[in-house]
């Protein structure tokens, strides 16, 4: 478990699974992750807890301080190179703007830097998810460049911004 202000961050448990779906089920959310695929059923997630909890994508539920799931947040290392990893994070809506993304996005880059012996974490997010942008730029992320109409999210195609933030930089904001 890792603890930040707001939050804490555990393992998923099988009956995080139910509010996983229903988070991935509400419109909103899916439209800020334009490769998002909504999972054929509630059944088959829960029928495949062992794939969701053992892929190389670690999952980590978002618990607020009254014992809440809120959302989760995932980190992969690369595979082209080592030490760099790519981080996402999914807030129920019901649940923004209260400061748990940012806490929990924290926690986890400490996380990656101290114990995982990261050198970078990076992450992509869609043009016009500014409330994610903004978040990102707080907890030290920097916007490093745009792919142009990358992804087709709800009838046209968006651009991809890429960001990222290095040990040093972490280590500069947080000494």
């Amino acid at each position: 478990m890792l603890k930040g202000n707001k939050v804490l961050l555990r393992c998923v448990e099988r009956k995080d699974l139910d509010i996983f779906y229903d988070i991935w089920c509400n419109e909103d959310i899916r439209k800020l992750d334009g490769k998002f695929r909504l999972p054929p059923s509630k059944e088959d997630i829960l029928n495949n807890f062992s794939k969701f909890v053992n892929l190389d994508k670690k999952y980590l539920s978002i618990v607020n301080e009254k014992g809440i799931v809120v959302g989760y947040i995932t980190f992969r290392e690369s595979n082209e190179c080592k030490n760099v990893y790519t981080l996402g994070i999914t807030i129920d809506k019901g649940f923004w703007n209260r400061g748990y993304g940012q806490d929990a996005i924290k926690v986890l880059l400490q996380y990656l830097f101290m114990n995982m012996a990261a050198h970078r974490v990076e992450l992509q997010v869609l043009d016009f998810n500014l409330r994610a942008i903004q978040c990102y730029k707080r907890c030290g992320f920097i916007v490093e460049g745009k792919k142009r109409k990358a992804c087709f999210s709800y009838g046209s195609y968006r651009d991809v911004i890429g960001m990222g933030i290095l040990i040093e930089e972490f280590m500069n904001i947080n000494l």
